[in-house]
């Protein structure tokens, strides 16, 4: 079986206006580079996946901005908010019907399931998933019991060790990952939200984040520090039902 790949972009925190900066970067240069590094790779991912924070300023022009890049690149894509995210606007630009704090969706790719959980409850900073979601979270797994299974969120559901940044973590993450640990299919949670790159392996499953695409910061930093680091993304590689990934910088 042919591999697919899919890649992780994530925290690209676009303003209506494209000149303007956030943190020292241009979010908008930044995500026009990255998008044109995946157009010139020799083997261009099957799917993109935005996992959340698309824009700063929640303006019709700034999800434009996201639908323009995205669109003109041919490849399929995904995405979902996060705690910057205005659906109602979104719902506008891409002609969705999303409910706030509740865009979560499953979709078959390949042999594969992936479930996206949506975190946000606007306009808070911190994440968290309602009863009903998680209970739907469940009945979707056992539904598709048989499929190896990425999940996808804005927020990180286990500390990473930036004291700041813990305390916008996924509330009640304890239940998410014990769902997700009773559920042998999951290969990888995969989110955003932190702007650094953190992986670990818990029972055979991956954890990841994927870097931003317009600002970094500082791993294990007490306080707020911006990491002098260029945008970046995650690359997932599906062999089979085996899954591989690494972060890409550009």
């Amino acid at each position: 079986m042919s591999n697919n790949s899919i890649v992780q972009i994530s925290d690209t925190h676009l303003f209506g206006d494209k000149n303007r900066k956030i943190n020292g970067s241009n979010s908008y240069q930044n995500l026009k580079e990255v998008m044109n590094h995946l157009l010139a790779l020799k083997r261009k991912p099957d799917l993109i996946i935005v996992s959340g924070d698309l824009s700063q300023d929640c303006t019709f022009e700034s999800y434009q901005h996201l639908a323009n890049l995205l669109n003109t690149s041919g490849i399929k894509y995904y995405l979902f908010p996060g705690n910057h995210d205005d659906v109602d606007v979104i719902n506008k630009v891409f002609d969705f019907n999303w409910i706030k704090n509740r865009v979560d969706y499953s979709f078959d790719f390949n042999k594969w399931f992936i479930n996206v959980i949506d975190t946000s409850v606007y306009p808070e900073v911190v994440g968290e998933l309602s009863e009903d979601q998680l209970k739907n979270f469940e009945k979707s797994l056992s539904q598709n019991k048989n499929k190896p299974t990425i999940v996808f969120m804005h927020h990180h559901p286990l500390p990473v060790g930036s004291k700041w940044l813990d305390n916008y973590i996924l509330n009640d993450a304890e239940k998410f990952n014990s769902i997700v640990k009773l559920n042998p299919q999951i290969k990888a949670v995969l989110f955003g939200h932190i702007h650094q790159v953190f992986e670990k392996n818990i029972d055979g499953k991956f954890y990841g984040s994927a870097p931003a695409s317009c600002y970094q910061v500082l791993p294990k930093a007490e306080m707020f520090t911006i990491q002098n680091l260029n945008a970046g993304y995650r690359s997932i590689e599906l062999d089979g039902d085996k899954f591989s990934s690494k972060v890409v910088w550009i």
